[in-house]
């Protein structure tokens, strides 16, 4: 009788659409390539003036004009909302970094990014109704790992418009954890399953490409765009040391656009916005959907107050984005966050401290099967050799 009911545990089909994070659901969750400052003012990161040491155009390294080095972390505290209940959970993301290098009218950049985060964990209770008795069980579930790009580009100043190109190998690992701790049958304490367990391993692998321009609108106004496309994606499962077979996944196109102008001398204005086409994808065998994406976003950035002789400039915005997988049977996943942040220039501007926040909500439980409310910290920082 036990060696029948764990066969029917094991046959059993686990629906954990309504149960789990975010990043649970296709590839996991898109991390946007952004610095402190970007995301601060919506997560914009296309066109701001005096550059960025965002990731999502390398027409945008021209705007450098001495070599310079960036990075930033972006840890987060989530709260997960389920019919069950709620839990709180947290990840620590290295987000990007970024290096251009300028010689005479070209640029040259090395990047490496946060692509696709797959970090979660989440803990279950339930029972298992089976012919040979109801066993009340407490299940959890771990993933460790995501996809990360690491890039390379050339970009080239021509009076005031800047070209630039981007190639980058996508890379990546993740392990995934499953563990069911059953109780006796409730009627039968004789009558015990024990536990089921399992631990698979996946590696990826894939390219992308990324074109872009910028150029400068008299002195007070700048605008950015590029388009990336990408080959598959493909995904190798390890189990226990054995290679037991490759997945490959579309990846979508993507277009961006964004700019700053100075509204006065003291303020500034960005916006920034984009197309990803992941409805031409298919990830219904992970038991998901995909769909497109929008995104957009903006904020404004005061550079009035100065502080122990320091300038620190005050930033503010939003920022809404569809997500691009969700269970089948609900609506597609949304996200938005009112953002706000500060920064410091130090040593003459040859420094740069960057401090943002999102404060933000990623679905509904009754529309898109999960819910969850999150606070972002981003925190850069910078040095350009002026």
């Amino acid at each position: 009788m036990l060696a029948a009911a764990a066969i029917a545990v094991l046959a059993v089909p686990v629906a954990l659409t309504a149960q789990t994070p975010v990043t649970a659901l296709g590839l996991g969750y898109p991390v946007p390539p952004i610095d402190a400052r970007a995301a601060s003012l919506g997560g914009t990161g296309l066109g701001l003036f005096a550059g960025s040491f965002s990731s999502r155009n390398p027409a945008d390294l021209t705007m450098f004009s001495n070599p310079a080095i960036g990075a930033t972390l972006a840890p987060e505290s989530v709260k997960l909302k389920t019919i069950e209940g709620e839990q709180a959970s947290g990840r620590s993301r290295f987000v990007v970094m970024q290096g251009v290098l300028p010689y005479q009218k070209w640029r040259f950049g090395l990047n490496v990014n946060s692509e696709l985060d797959q970090d979660w964990d989440v803990i279950l209770t339930d029972t298992l109704r089976t012919g040979f008795g109801d066993y009340p069980y407490i299940e959890s579930r771990q993933h460790d790992g995501g996809i990360s790009s690491v890039g390379l580009s050339v970009a080239y100043k021509l009076g005031r418009l800047g070209l630039g190109v981007e190639g980058s190998a996508l890379t990546g690992n993740l392990r995934q954890v499953f563990r069911r701790t059953f109780d006796p049958e409730v009627n039968d304490p004789t009558n015990q399953i024990g536990f089921a367990a399992g631990d698979a391993r996946w590696s990826w692998s894939g390219w992308r490409f990324r074109a872009g321009l910028t150029g400068e609108i008299g002195r007070r106004a700048v605008i950015s765009a590029a388009i990336t496309t990408y080959t598959q994606l493909e995904a190798e499962k390890d189990t226990f040391g054995i290679a037991i077979g490759t997945q490959k996944f579309d990846m979508p196109l993507e277009v961006a656009v964004g700019g700053s102008v100075v509204l006065t001398q003291k303020l500034l204005l960005a916006a920034a916005g984009g197309w990803k086409s992941w409805s031409n994808t298919d990830f219904s065998r992970l038991g998901t959907e995909s769909a497109d994406v929008m995104w957009a976003g903006g904020g404004l950035e005061y550079v009035g107050l100065n502080l122990v002789g320091l300038p620190i400039p005050l930033r503010a915005g939003y920022r809404y984005t569809d997500l691009p997988f969700y269970g089948g049977q609900y609506e597609q996943l949304s996200e938005q966050a009112f953002t706000f942040g500060f920064g410091a220039r130090i040593a003459g501007g040859r420094a740069a401290l960057d401090f943002g926040v999102e404060i933000g909500s990623r679905g509904n439980v009754e529309t898109t099967g999960t819910e969850e409310s999150f606070q972002r910290i981003s925190l850069s920082m910078g040095i350009n050799a002026r």
